[in-house]
């Protein structure tokens, strides 16, 4: 019978030289694309700067003089009351 022999492993310089070839070309690109890129979105990029203006009316309600007394009759169910007087305000 045949001896089964075991394969030999590649020589040392067959792997590590591609590996540093390689690694010395993918760094060599990346080196030379990330500058170009760098440059190209910070133009691309502007700022723009928006003022909101939020316009706010603030309305205080003053109640009616007499609205606020305080009687000691019992109210009757049938007796009117007249609304809230309308607020004008400085902007309508």
């Amino acid at each position: 019978m045949t001896e089964w022999r075991r394969s030999k492993r590649p020589p040392a310089a067959l792997v590590f030289w591609p590996s540093i070839l390689l690694f010395a070309a993918l760094f060599a690109l990346l080196a030379y694309r990330f500058p170009a890129e760098q440059a190209a979105s910070a133009a691309a990029r502007q700022v723009h700067v928006r003022k909101v203006i939020k316009r706010r009316v603030v309305t205080t309600i003053v109640p009616s003089p007499g609205a606020n007394t305080v009687s000691s009759e019992p109210a009757e169910s049938s007796s009117y009351s007249s609304p809230a007087e309308p607020v004008v305000t400085s902007s309508s």
